[in-house]
């Protein structure tokens, strides 16, 4: 029996509605083959996947559609299939796209604001909300907000509710503020960031705080004629510097929770205090499920260095901090869970192949965009980038900071041999600099982004790789999030651009079990010990080389039996020819 639209509860019984509907046989049969194939890529079954719309929501957060081989097309085509499905059995309602454009309160606003497509695509589900519910512009206020959010969340598949809603009042404040026929009435600006758990600087007392300055001013800029016994002499990098400040004021957070107040926390040596480190690090330890945690073994060492360099401590002092922070679970040595995973997927010789082959297929699209006039150089730069990391598998921020002229080398002249060179200063162990060949294919695509793209926009072919439309060098974090967002799209996979370096590291001691050392030297580490981590556990390969061998054993056996079968024993013989001279002498009768 088809259910109504009331009892609608799971995608089968959308299923079994549009069925039993009076819609053209081959609309029903467009909508079931949509509803089927993304629950089948989703892998659930239609009769137990639940049908509203924050459910549907997180179900389809979880497909990738290239991971199933299915272009992206066809992947909108499916999910506007399904759209239609579930408006049919009212499980969401339609976004009313150009709604307010036939509204005389909205048309002149959006009008308005038709130049700047920033502010006319992010306000426009907001604005036909509005209009679908007959709120006028001057109607508009918070709560009006909030019932978009709760319309977005509970009526529609939109992906991100949070982002639209909180980008709706910042736009909707400048709108107010730069058009003249816009309502002058403000929004709040909305934020969905958890409160923040541990506590601000603006907690601490100032000598605590300018101590922590000083320290880190001594760690970022270290005096090489500092006589002081362990003063430090190597200057950490800024990111290290970043991490240990964060560190330093969760530390000093975990004690102000513990009931130590504030205002006794007066310098770094208040948080090396052998009963105040114990209680730091039992407090991320248990947080941790008293398992193996990386962040609180690295903040057991920020303390000790702290300890060591800045406070000064004595050696049974200091000998006494590191007893107690040898306690923590010891983290393995392998590679964490997600990037065995990686790993895993790319056992598979199709999917290894989509990889190498992702810059052709991205160039490709670029070079037919140029010949209609559209010049798609993040596409183009995707391709170099990831081009550079099949081959060299360079740290992200080496490979952001790429500049022609500084690291490459055409040693044959501009046709022929290009090298790849890193000073140590850039490099992460600032020992050796790092250099390599680049294979003819790369370089030949290097070559034609420079000359064709990076021309294009106006860019110095021989200044930085990788800039933005504005000729600005690309920061890592906006380059490896664009190469994330490209290889997600086009593979299904969650790749960054560091785990790059555990695929080549992990490819080439497949291919080659015993030569470590070449792949740690490919690969920048300063000991060999990093190496194996980065490439994973041996057994697989120990695995595979036995099995090799066992094969050979296999094949020898096999021969030295087949020889065995075609030399019968003598005695075999002699029975052989007894039988036959019985066989021909007369039988006796009685």
């Amino acid at each position: 029996m088809p259910k109504s639209k009331n009892t609608i509860e799971t995608l089968g019984d959308v299923l079994l509605f549009v069925e039993a509907s009076a819609l053209p046989p081959y609309q029903r049969r467009d909508l079931r083959s949509a509803i089927k194939r993304v629950a089948e890529m989703a892998g659930v079954v239609p009769a137990m996947a639940e049908a509203t719309a924050p459910a549907l929501r997180q179900m389809l957060k979880k497909v990738q559609a290239a991971a199933h081989g299915v272009s992206q097309k066809t992947w909108a085509n499916l999910l506007s299939g399904l759209r239609a499905a579930l408006r049919l059995t009212d499980v969401i309602e339609s976004r009313r796209d150009g709604l307010a454009l036939k509204e005389p309160g909205w048309a002149p606003l959006l009008e308005a604001t038709a130049e700047d497509r920033r502010l006319s695509c992010g306000l426009a589900a907001f604005v036909n909300y509005c209009a679908g519910k007959a709120i006028t512009p001057d109607q508009v206020d918070d709560a009006v907000v909030h019932q978009f959010h709760v319309w977005l969340e509970e009526r529609t598949l939109y992906p991100r509710p949070k982002d639209m809603v909180r980008r709706t009042p910042c736009l909707w404040n400048e709108a107010s503020e730069r058009i003249g026929c816009w309502p002058k009435a403000k929004l709040t600006i909305i934020s969905f960031k958890a409160p923040q758990r541990r506590l601000r600087w603006v907690a601490f007392t100032e000598s605590f705080r300018n101590d922590v300055e000083a320290y880190l001013a001594l760690r970022a800029d270290p005096d090489i004629f500092d006589e002081r016994p362990n003063a430090p002499t190597k200057p950490l990098a800024n990111s290290t510097i970043h991490q240990q400040r964060s560190n330093l004021r969760l530390a000093a957070s975990v004690l102000v929770e513990s009931g130590i107040p504030a205002e006794e926390i007066t310098s770094l040596a208040d948080l090396v205090q052998p009963e105040r480190f114990k209680t730091i690090l039992r407090h991320y330890h248990e947080q941790s499920g008293r398992q193996p945690n990386a962040f609180a073994t690295g903040l057991a060492q920020t303390l000790l260095q702290v300890a060591r360099h800045h406070c000064l401590l004595s050696e049974e002092a200091f000998s006494q901090l590191r007893r107690i922070a040898a306690k923590l679970p010891a983290i393995p040595l392998e590679l964490t869970p997600k990037n065995k995973a990686l790993l895993r997927k790319f056992e598979s010789d199709e999917m290894k192949a989509r990889l190498h082959f992702l810059p052709d297929a991205l160039q490709d699209e670029v070079m037919r965009a140029l010949e209609k006039g559209r010049l798609l150089f993040v596409d183009a730069q995707m391709a170099v980038a990831i081009d550079i990391q099949l081959a060299v598998g360079l740290r992200p921020q080496n490979l952001s900071a790429l500049n022609w002229q500084r690291h490459f080398l055409e040693v044959d002249g501009p046709r022929g041999r290009l090298l790849l060179i890193i000073p140590a200063a850039e490099m992460k162990s600032g020992k050796d600099e790092f250099s390599a060949e680049i294979p003819s294919d790369v370089a030949r695509r290097l070559r034609w982004y420079r000359r064709t793209i990076l021309t294009r926009l106006g860019a110095d072919p021989n200044g930085d790789l990788f800039v933005t439309a504005k000729r600005i060098r690309k920061n890592q974090r906006t380059l490896t999030s664009q190469m994330l967002k490209t290889i997600k799209r086009r593979l299904g996979v969650h790749m960054t651009a560091h785990q790059f370096r555990h695929v080549l590291g992990t490819s080439y001691l497949d291919a080659n079990p015993n030569d470590t050392e070449t792949a740690r030297l490919l690969l920048g580490h300063a000991w060999t010990k990093t190496t194996r981590i980065y490439v994973g556990s041996p057994s697989r390969r120990a695995s595979r080389a036995y099995n090799e061998f066992l094969f050979e054993q296999r094949e020898g056996l096999k021969l030295r039996r087949k020889r065995q079968l075609r030399r019968k024993p003598k005695s075999d013989v002699k029975n052989k020819h007894a039988s036959k001279e019985a066989q021909d002498e007369p039988s006796c009768v009685d």
